[in-house]
Order: structure tokens, then sequence, then C-alpha cells
């Protein structure tokens, strides 16, 4: 019989083990409340998926860092109609598998809204499991979605594109490469820019592919040099973005490297820092707002720099601004009395208009997606920093 307990006891604790690590990559950033408000119907819970691990991280932790920031925020400012918002993030560790799991868990906890993933890939994985369960979901990524219950924070590639025309209609460029990772978003920027290029009678006179995993673009760059571009496009994420980069200051081209959105950060500014002579990005005007104009634009930004900053004494980037615009505009909603998922769908449809995120504009009410390009510019680079170029 002793024997018999014994092994029960430690059954028992290997499957409190089990479980405890179980809901190791869930955070709760929730603060003081037990599970007696949870059952009052007193919690709001909001759901958030973003590569705070992994490779991706280098896009997804301030994403993760600002959940905690805005936890913070909610909980010294109070209930809101009474009810305590409280933010559940989840760790996918750049797998989309997880990713799927997450979204799971996430609709099983009864979240009303996600705010996620912070790549293009591990949305479209996430998207039929959110949207299939009426949710809201605010995505950090480009995907171009078409689907009901789906908002876009960061900048089309069709906005982006209007970006890139801009700047080589301004430098009197006409034939361009490109060169994209063979993956969701890098695949996906392409036919945006080629409509625009078209349209604007500049001439694609290389395409290139990499794996996004790779870790030499060298052939791929040797093939468009042959091409004799003007200017060579990069549609990819840090790292692969920050190699490709390398390899093209190794060659000896002497000509802009355009880079996507997704080079905005301090991770791509590390992988060239001291060569980075015509590197140029899509990046955000937080970025650079120490050199806007005075304007409410750069009040809004320089508040939420500052916030961050006090908190992880380091910046935030346009990833990090792209969680917060989706949040912010689920907390809108909140406050107007919309606390379930169709509720607060229907106010983001029919009440939002002119929004004035920290990424841009948005109009919800309209068919564009995601932001207008007023809060994003083509940013070069000086004294291995962002310089503004407008």
């Amino acid at each position: 019989m002793k024997k018999i307990i014994k092994k029960l006891s430690t059954l028992s604790f290997i499957l409190g083990l089990v479980f405890a690590l179980a809901a190791c990559n869930t955070h709760s950033s929730g603060g003081s409340g037990g599970d007696a408000e949870k059952a009052d119907g007193k919690v709001i819970k909001i759901g958030a998926i973003f590569a705070e691990t992994g490779p991706a991280s280098t896009l997804g932790k301030t994403q993760a860092n600002y959940v905690k920031l805005l936890q913070k925020q909610l909980d010294e400012a109070g209930p809101i109609n009474g009810k305590k918002i409280e933010i559940v993030l989840q760790d996918y560790e750049t797998d989309d598998t997880k990713a799927v799991v997450a979204a799971d868990k996430l609709i099983s906890e009864g979240v009303v809204a996600v705010v996620g993933a912070t790549q293009a890939s591990t949305t479209m994985a996430i998207l039929p499991k959110i949207s299939g369960a009426g949710i809201p979901l605010m995505t950090v990524a480009p995907v171009n979605p078409d689907t009901k219950n789906i908002y876009q924070m960061a900048p089309s590639n069709s906005t982006s594109a209007k970006l890139i025309i801009k700047f080589l209609k301004e430098n009197n460029i006409s034939k361009v490469a490109w060169i994209n990772a063979r993956d969701g978003f890098g695949v996906d920027g392409l036919p945006p820019f080629e409509k625009a290029a078209k349209e604007n009678k500049i001439e694609i006179v290389a395409h290139e592919e990499f794996d996004a995993t790779a870790t030499d673009m060298t052939v791929q760059l040797t093939n468009i040099r042959k091409k004799n571009p003007e200017a060579v496009i990069v549609w990819s994420r840090t790292p692969g973005a920050g190699i490709a980069a390398r390899n093209f200051k190794t060659l000896g081209f002497d000509i802009p490297m355009i880079q996507s959105s997704a080079s905005a950060n301090q991770g791509f500014l590390d992988q060239v820092k001291d060569n980075n002579k015509n590197l140029f990005v899509i990046g955000s005007k937080l970025s650079v707002v120490d050199q806007l104009a005075d304007s409410e634009q750069k009040a809004r930004l320089n508040k939420f720099r500052e916030e961050y900053r006090a908190m992880f004494n380091s910046d935030p980037d346009n990833f990090t601004a792209h969680a917060a615009d989706g949040f912010h505009l689920i907390i809108e909603a909140i406050k107007a009395g919309n606390t379930t998922p169709e509720k607060i769908h229907n106010y983001l449809k029919k009440d939002v208009s002119k929004y004035p995120g920290l990424t841009g504009t948005f109009e919800l009410q309209s068919d564009y997606v995601g932001p207008y390009e007023d809060g994003f510019a083509v940013l070069s680079i000086e004294n291995n920093k962002w310089k503004y170029r407008d």
C-alpha cells in the first residue's frame, strides 16, 4: 500500500509539473484581480500573438514589451466602465504551428479581440481560426486581408510601393532589380510593385529570390548586377535583409538599395553599421521624430516614444507602433461600451473614421487597406542612425 501511495504522489507531482510547463509560454499581463472577477464578467481579455523569442524577435520583442507597458498604464488608470482590461500575451517563438495553438488558446479564453501576429506568414496561419470565431484581428504585418473582422495596422505593400515609386521618380530612376525572400511577406511584395512600376513606366530588369534562412545572397546579387539596374529593391525581414545589404556592399554596388519596412529596426542598423551609404528603408516617422517639424503627429509620436523609453531604456520602432495602434483601437471600442467581438467589429466598421494612429491615419470605413502613407517615408542612414529625407 505504501508503494502505491508513493507512486500516486509521484504521478501527481509529474502531472502538476506538466501543466505548469504547458502554461510557460502564456503571459497574462493583468495586475491584481482574481478568478472571481473574471467569473463575474468584470475582466475583458484582449489577446496578443507576438514573436517575443526566435528569429523574428527582432520585430516582435518590442511588441511584447509594449504589452507590458500598456498593461501597466491600464492598471494605473483603473477599470473602464467598471471592467478591468487584461492583455493575454502569447509568444509563438517564430513558429507558425505554435501560433495556431496560441490562437486556439486565446479563443478558448474568451478574448474579445486579438492583436498579431508579428510575421505575415504567421498572420495568414492564424487568420482562419480568429476570423472563423468572429473575433476582430488587428494584424501587425501586411497581409492584404479580404476577410471579415480583419484590420491591418501595418502599411500595405501597395502603400509601400507608392513610397518607393515616389523615391525612384525623384531620383530619375527608371530601371530596377527586385530581390525577395521566398516566404509569405517576401513573395507578396512584388505584385503591387509590378503594378505601380508599370503605371509609372519603371522597368523591372531582374528578379531574384532567396530562402528566408539564407546566409548569403552573393549569387543572386551577381545575377542582378549583370542586368545593370539603377536601383535594387529588397523585400525581406532581418536578418536576411541585412545579409543582402552586406553582400550588396561587398560586391561594390554604387546604386541605391531600397529595403521594405521590415528592415526599419535597430537589428538592421546593427547589421550594416559603418557601411550604409546608398541604403534606404521604408521607415516610420516614429524613428525620426526629432527631425520632424512641430505638429500634432510629432507630439503624439514623441509621447509614445518617451513612455516606452522610460520603461525599457530603448526606443520603440514601427512594429511597436503597429501593435499599439491595434490595441488603442480595441480600447477605444471598449470605452464606447462595446465589450463583445461583434460589437467591437461593428464599432470599428461604422464609427471609426480618420483615426490618427501612430503608424499613420486609418479610415476603417473605407476600402483602403492599412494606414495611409502619412506615417511613413523613405529613410536614409547617417552616422548609423535613421535620417529623414523630406
